[in-house]
């Protein structure tokens, strides 16, 4: 039989009771998730709600069910806040198999004052949990009344496996915003973030410790009002494993990292052996550094691989762009240096560990108004590059300091506009360290009222003979070689080996003075009819050369 609609307003059978269950009023529990609210959180930033969350997540732990968090402002505190005989350093601990939610306009504020090593969320020896939704912590670091260590942290995971966290936003806190790691016997594996911000932390935003399998999607990092106590800026992204022994491999990757403040600091090691097995892949990383003299990006003991990576110092105080010491090995793409007060790379051997290594595709380097802006360094180290774009350099576009006899650096395109003071190339060499330097295409153009002295310097005869040098654009006729002291005849090889015949450009004659194969070839910048041209006709030295 059909039914006929209820009028609007009628009563259908009788008044329901205050505080009834209906089918519209039911207990989040008998819902398939655990509201916090059930529990006694007010989320209201006054009353502590610690322990009511607590509760709530053990429950919705034990029946496997979602843990949800309403709009609100959740005040916690740690087992040592609400009682100074408990040593519980944590506020909220999340136990293995929790499923977390939270809800659009949720918060998670520490309370005021809190002592040392105080963590606001804590993962710790647990596996297979899920935060969903805005997670958002404030640590509270503006409350914090007498200088404590710097462990007060806001997401802490440590020892964990197999977390998924979709959004965090951390700020305040007086430690680190946000620590991933472990040890490295019992490290962090598979902890995947989809959405990271961080803002001022006393200490870094995102530390990077034993943790294996990070893999962040999107991360936005600004410190430029962090460091505690003074909070004027600090660096925001950490990679500090501590004392990494080598006994196992670590990898993170970051699809897009942002980072405002003083810089980044990444280290896991000294040796050769270190840095093969860390590894850090980030696709795109976008570094704005104001406020400090230190390097914006020091990296070292790793292998860092960046597909593009911008650099740009908004008052052209940091000192060197990317600086890199013991052992390094670097690949990136693209690069992009903006007015670094210094050089743009500074990459140096160090004997306790080893020499960095880099390669990197596309290189730009831009003054930009900074007085004090220059190119790549490279005591040591060894550096490759597909093409250099240098414009607006007050120092050299490269400059090769060989403190290794192994030292090599490889330029196969360069493109220098009014760039240099002295010289566009200065290379010079320490002891019997013996540099090789290979610029295969150059091109130099200047266009202001004092240009740049001359394009090639050498400083040491080792030096110049380790140097060749392909074509030279120079359609200002600026001078094209030189050697600083003079108290050695200029010899440049063109091309050509060691054993095979090789091309040289030499002032004055070559005999005596250049070594090379049976075969090789001598042009002399000063000759004259039948001295112009000499071919190395006989011997294994110096000598044999005869003029055609």
């Amino acid at each position: 039989m059909a039914t006929s609609p209820i009028p609007d307003g009628s009563v259908t059978s009788s008044i329901i009771a205050d505080g009834a269950v209906t089918s519209i009023k039911l207990d989040p529990e008998t819902n398939g998730y655990v509201n916090v609210r059930s529990f006694g959180a007010k989320g209201n930033g006054t009353q502590d709600d610690t322990v009511a969350i607590q509760n709530a997540i053990n429950a919705g732990n034990a029946s496997r069910k979602v843990v949800i968090f309403p709009p609100g402002v959740y005040k916690v505190s740690s087992g040592r806040m609400r009682n100074p005989s408990i040593l519980d350093w944590w506020c909220l601990r999340i136990p293995t198999g929790t499923n977390l939610s939270f809800e659009p306009g949720s918060k998670l504020v520490l309370a005021p004052n809190p002592p040392s090593d105080t963590r606001v969320l804590v993962i710790f020896n647990a596996s297979n949990i899920t935060i969903s939704g805005s997670l958002e912590i404030d640590g509270s670091a503006s409350t914090v009344k007498t200088a404590v260590n710097d462990q007060l942290h806001g997401l802490f995971i440590s020892s964990a496996q197999n977390i998924s966290i979709e959004s965090v936003y951390a700020h305040d806190c007086y430690g680190d915003n946000i620590f991933v790691g472990g040890t490295e016997d019992n490290p962090s594996i598979n902890v995947q973030f989809s959405d990271v911000r961080c803002e001022t932390a006393g200490r870094k935003n995102f530390v990077i410790h034993f943790v294996d399998q990070l893999h962040v999607n999107r991360a936005v990092l600004n410190n430029s009002r962090g460091g505690a106590p003074g909070f004027n800026g600090a660096n925001s992204l950490d990679l500090e494993p501590d004392e990494f022994r080598g006994s196992r491999s670590f990898y993170q990757r970051f699809d897009s990292l942002t980072t405002t403040g003083y810089g980044n600091d990444l280290s896991a090691g000294l040796t050769d052996a270190i840095a093969r097995l860390w590894t850090l892949d980030i696709g795109s990383l976008d570094m704005r550094v104001g406020g400090t003299v230190s390097p914006a990006l020091l990296s070292y003991g790793l292998t860092l691989k960046i597909s593009h990576l911008t650099i740009s110092s908004t008052d052209h105080k940091a000192n060197y762009g990317l600086q890199t010491i013991y052992s390094q090995f670097i690949d990136i793409a693209s690069a992009r240096f903006d007015g670094i007060g210094g050089p743009a790379i500074h990459a140096a051997f160090n004997a306790a560990g080893g020499k960095p290594r880099l390669r990197i595709g596309s290189l730009a380097m831009y003054g930009s108004g900074s007085t004090l802006a220059s190119g790549a360094r490279m005591d040591g180290g060894d550096l490759y590059v597909g093409t250099i774009d240098a414009q607006d350099l007050m120092g050299s576009a490269i400059h090769v300091f060989a403190t290794q006899s192994d030292t090599m650096v490889t330029v196969d395109n360069m493109n220098i506009r009014n760039s240099g003071t002295n010289q566009v190339v200065l290379v010079t060499s320490y002891g019997a360290a013996k540099p090789f330097l290979h610029l295969n295409n150059v091109a130099v153009f200047d266009t202001r009222a004092v240009k740049v002295k001359r394009i090639l310097e050498f400083e040491t005869l080792s030096a110049m003979q380790g140097t060749s040098l392909g074509t030279i654009y120079n359609p200002y006729s600026l001078t094209e070689w030189f050697a600083t002291y003079g108290n050695f005849k200029r010899a440049l090889r063109l091309t050509g080996g060691t054993l095979l015949p090789a091309l040289f450009m030499v002032e004055g004659s070559p005999e005596g003075v250049i070594t090379a194969p049976v075969g090789s070839l001598a042009m002399r910048t000063d000759g004259a009819a039948q001295t112009a041209l000499y071919v190395k006709e006989s011997g294994t030295g110096a000598t044999g050369w005869k003029a055609k």
